[in-house]
């Protein structure tokens, strides 16, 4: 990255950090409009991608599929938003996430002492990581991003308790973690390429390319598996669902890469402009003839 460039990121990413810790939570959604409509017309690859997504996944026309994607631009402006807000003011960001179904992960917990999360970029993940961290010891797989906005994503998430792990060259630093005594949050929906850790599922009835990091570390280390994800709610608060925690044997590790594929389509179902559509997520799908078979 050039001087003049991360000179640039990061005075636009210092002006939104002001902007959002200025603005109301119920303000950061007028906030995110002008935002988003900045993002649509300056990204036409992401906005073609998304449209194109959407039409195929929810087989919606391109009227519908257009009105779609400007709300899931809307979406990604206000998750960035509400990032930053959290960063100058965590206790006020965390108590508006309220949690569904925590008493069965708490209660396995107190049991084995150590945990996967696994989620997807459905609603505000930074938002639901920040929560856990709250409850438990939790440690976050990501993969850093530009110099300029890598130092405060980072810098915002460890201020909330989360610890940051580089996704790469992470296996060990996972393992020893699930070892000691602590938790492991993995984002997992987005294009995983091809490789010995990732398999083709078919997802919303298009062949794509997933990791099965998560279940092969839950079967390696017997630790509980647990879906959860995060949605807006229309009062602007959130809510984190968590399904029960999964175990997952040693010969059961494709059967549960597809069990999260399922829960993900339904979660991604309860409010489709929360989700990151213009991620290209069907990459395989332009030249994989076949999907993996599915219990």
């Amino acid at each position: 990255m050039t001087a003049w460039r991360f000179f640039a990121e990061r005075s636009l990413i210092n002006l939104l950090q002001c902007v959002a810790t200025v603005t109301c939570w119920k303000g950061l959604t007028l906030v995110a409009k002008p935002i988003a409509r900045v993002l649509w017309l300056a990204l036409p690859k992401r906005r073609a991608i998304t449209i194109d997504n959407l039409k195929q996944a929810l087989k919606c026309d391109e009227s519908e599929a257009t009105e779609l994607a400007q709300k899931v631009f809307h979406h990604v402006a206000l998750t960035a938003l509400e990032f930053l807000k959290m960063g100058a003011n965590p206790k006020e960001a965390l108590s508006r996430v309220k949690f569904c179904g925590w008493e069965n992960v708490e209660a396995v917990w107190k049991q084995h002492g150590r945990m996967i999360f696994v989620t997807g970029h459905m609603g505000n993940f930074e938002l639901l990581g920040g929560a856990v961290a709250q409850k438990l010891p939790l440690w976050v797989v990501a993969r850093p991003q530009s110099p300029a906005s890598w130092q405060v994503i980072k810098s915002i998430r460890e201020k909330v308790g989360m610890r940051v792990i580089d996704k790469f060259g992470s296996l060990r630093e996972a393992l020893s973690v699930l070892r000691s005594s602590g938790a492991l949050g993995l984002l997992a929906d987005q294009h995983a390429s091809e490789g010995s850790g990732t398999m083709i599922v078919s997802f919303f009835g298009r062949p794509a390319s997933v990791f099965k990091t998560p279940a092969l570390l839950a079967a390696r280390t017997n630790s509980p598996l647990v879906f959860c994800y995060d949605v807006r709610l229309p009062d602007g608060t959130h809510e984190a669902i968590f399904l029960p925690p999964k175990f997952v044997g040693s010969d059961e590790v494709d059967d549960a890469v597809v069990w999260f594929c399922r829960e993900l389509e339904r979660a991604i179902l309860r409010a489709p402009e929360q989700w990151w559509w213009l991620h290209d997520r069907w990459k395989v799908a332009r030249r994989k003839p076949t999907t993996k078979s599915e219990p």
